[in-house]
């Protein structure tokens, strides 16, 4: 037979209490301390001397750039944490942590110069900022309105339909199947108002095999509503795939 479950306690704030005061009193936690104590040392004695380093790079990081000579201690956090995250990880997952924390650091107003030196000094170099703002915050500022694929009939085609709060939409059409003999029109609209019909904005053709095959339909403020089409109007109907995304 399978061992009977124990009865759980229901252990409310009193109980707690008194359990807690019954583990820390002060005989049992010196016994627990000298016990630990001869492990932990050589540990405790090897982060001195980098605590040491840390506190002595940032001083002269700040000092040299003459910027910031109070507040040692929040560059102290940066470079203690960025330390543990050399312990921790490598490659890059280590560089996806750092830039990370750089941005974080930046963020509150600390000096780019004086983060970039301090990573600098544990053997990281930060990313570029641009680098670091498309990688970290882009994903979460924006989204996919419209992607997939459409096979042309000959009749002007939707591949996005977009409305909601004002966006800037942008994307791609793939016109790599085309070929000579072929045609195919590309139309965006706009609605300005709410009660009016969509208007037309632009509209593009292309004709034979395209080079140059990935087609960007340039970033465009939507408006009320936005819709690109597309009208295959000569040759063997091809099929376009297309992806389409909009800013927060």
């Amino acid at each position: 037979m399978p061992a009977r479950r124990r009865r759980s306690l229901v252990r409310d704030p009193v109980l707690r209490t008194m359990m807690w005061e019954a583990k820390v009193k002060g005989d049992i936690y010196a016994q627990q301390l000298e016990a630990v104590k001869p492990f932990a040392l050589p540990a405790v004695a090897g982060y001195q001397a980098t605590h040491e380093r840390l506190i002595s790079t940032v001083k002269s990081v700040l000092a040299a750039l003459g910027t910031e000579q109070s507040l040692v201690q929040e560059y102290m956090w940066y470079a203690e944490k960025l330390w543990k995250y050399t312990q921790q990880y490598g490659g890059d997952a280590l560089q996806r942590q750092a830039d990370a924390l750089y941005l974080w650091y930046l963020a509150r107003g600390r000096s780019d110069a004086a983060l970039r030196a301090v990573a600098q000094s544990l053997g990281i170099k930060i990313s570029p900022l641009e680098e670091i703002v498309e990688r970290v915050l882009a994903p979460a500022l924006i989204s996919v309105v419209a992607k997939g694929t459409l096979t042309a009939d000959g009749t002007e085609q939707a591949l996005l339909e977009y409305s909601g709060r004002i966006s800037t939409i942008a994307g791609y059409v793939d016109l790599g199947n085309m070929e000579e003999g072929d045609a195919v029109v590309i139309r965006i609209y706009v609605r300005v108002t709410e009660d009016s019909d969509f208007r037309l904005y632009r509209s593009e053709t292309f004709e034979g095999r395209q080079i140059e095959s990935a087609l960007y339909v340039l970033p465009r403020l939507s408006g009320l509503a936005m819709r690109v089409t597309l009208q295959q109007t000569a040759g063997t109907f091809k099929t376009f795939g297309y992806l389409f995304v909009k800013g927060a």
